[in-house]
């Protein structure tokens, strides 16, 4: 698991960076990196990371086996992610965040 104020730095840094393959190449080795074995799963956390942060809600559900399922696991009510979903609002960006959060550590507790 990620530690929230490890994960917050590894957000904005993706937030702030142009390029995924870049933003990947540029972590140099951290803490939560032991947790993670394999170094290609290390990448694959980086990379949602950036996708998530940088295309938003979208990206989040896609994390998901359906937005139904998102919602559950999250604690959204379903029809304000579909208001999300549809573009009529947009989910508050601290509550984004939070989101990505969750999904990254959701991911690595179920592996």
């Amino acid at each position: 698991m990620i530690d929230f104020n490890t994960f917050c730095t590894l957000y904005e840094d993706a937030k702030a960076c142009d390029s995924e393959v870049k933003y990947v190449m540029e972590r140099g080795w951290q803490e939560w990196m032991s947790e993670i074995a394999d170094t290609d799963k290390i990448a694959d956390v980086l990379r949602r990371i950036y996708t998530m942060a940088n295309e938003g809600f979208a990206a989040v559900v896609r994390q998901y086996k359906n937005m139904r399922q998102m919602c559950q696991l999250l604690g959204i009510p379903y029809s304000t992610a579909q208001k999300w979903s549809l573009g009529k609002q947009k989910p508050a960006s601290y509550l984004l965040m939070l989101m990505v959060y969750a999904t990254v550590n959701y991911d690595k507790m179920q592996k």
